[in-house]
């Protein structure tokens, strides 16, 4: 399970704070530990900063967060992602959504082209004080890189990112999520990678983009491809049931939700190199790191949360894990 620098939990809320609404209520919906606000280079887990921004955004009624002179209500990126749905290539499917959102807002003009035999998918922002801290400029990149990924079933390598701001304290952060070459200072921000991508074949189901949607565009600031990864699917999946602790459904259950049978998880699993076993222990691991360390809870209550029945088994695990018990581990982080 990935994370992110607390810079994005802190900057997505400007629109809240705009408007004189409440950050602690949003932060508490999200699972989020309000003492991360004043906690430098805090890192926080993708599945909590996701529910953040789904949050800021239905409170806000406008998926662009506040972000611009007009809010773009809740919905509109699923109705732009039904309408592509039936196109066949990504090219055919960026020249809509383009097309789409330079009809339905002016607040984010948008450009696909080609040129030395790359693809650009550049946008500005129309009033860009509206965004000081960059928050909208870097969202909209990333949705704009993960969107496209997911739906030809592998990430898009990026060849050059650029963004119209100077560079930021978190560009480190930034090379993360965007693998490339980085120039700041420049007059659109823009996504730049191989023309070959826009012959890609879309390969997603209308199941897969029924459950794809229910949670996006709020739920893409992830690290660079990993949504579109079979093991990031089955993350999201698991972490939406229950956001509060882990429970793993039965294989054939998951199978049915990501629209493929029993066989074809599985076949697809090993074709990645791991199992459900592996994905539930890696969340595990993760899960119970972030709670011991960060929230410091009680190994009891660690253990419940990611779904032991008594301490001891989880312990033992723990140990396995990281080769530390938690109470050594804790330790050790101070």
């Amino acid at each position: 399970m990935a994370t992110i620098c607390n810079h994005h939990v802190i900057s997505c809320m400007h629109g809240l704070r705009q408007n004189n609404l409440p950050q602690q209520q949003a932060l508490e919906r999200a699972g989020i530990n309000p003492a991360v606000m004043g906690q430098p280079n805090q890192r926080v887990h993708t599945d909590q900063v996701a529910r953040l921004f789904k949050t800021v955004q239905e409170t806000l009624d406008d998926e662009f967060m506040g972000f611009t002179h007009n809010n773009c209500k809740v919905g509109l990126f699923a109705t732009m992602a039904e309408l592509v749905s039936h196109c066949s290539t990504l090219g055919e499917l960026l020249e809509k959504a383009v097309n789409f959102y330079n009809l339905v807002s002016n607040d984010i003009p948008m450009h696909l082209s080609q040129a030395d035999g790359n693809a650009v998918l550049s946008f500005t922002m129309d009033q860009p004080q509206l965004d000081p801290e960059h928050f909208m400029a870097e969202f909209w990149l990333v949705i704009w890189h993960r969107f496209p990924s997911w739906y030809i079933g592998e990430p898009i390598r990026l060849q050059e990112t650029h963004f119209t701001f100077k560079a930021p304290a978190h560009r480190s952060e930034l090379q993360i999520m965007f693998p490339s070459q980085l120039q700041f200072n420049r007059r659109a921000n823009r996504l730049i990678f191989d023309a070959q991508y826009l012959d890609k074949p879309l390969v997603r189901s209308d199941q897969e983009l029924a459950t794809y949607v229910q949670n996006a565009p709020a739920d893409v600031m992830t690290i660079p491809g990993s949504d579109s990864t079979l093991e990031a699917q089955i993350e999201r999946i698991i972490g939406q049931r229950h956001p509060d602790r882990l429970v793993f459904a039965p294989i054939h259950e998951l199978a049915k939700e990501l629209g493929v049978s029993s066989q074809t998880l599985h076949r697809r699993l090993k074709e990645s190199a791991t199992s459900y076993q592996k994905i539930k222990d890696n969340l595990r691991r993760e899960v119970a790191i972030h709670k011991l360390v960060n929230e410091r809870l009680s190994v009891e209550k660690v253990a419940d949360i990611v779904g032991f029945s008594e301490p001891r088994s989880f312990t033992r695990a723990f140990k396995h894990w990281t080769g530390l018990t938690p109470r050594e581990y804790c330790k050790r982080e101070g």
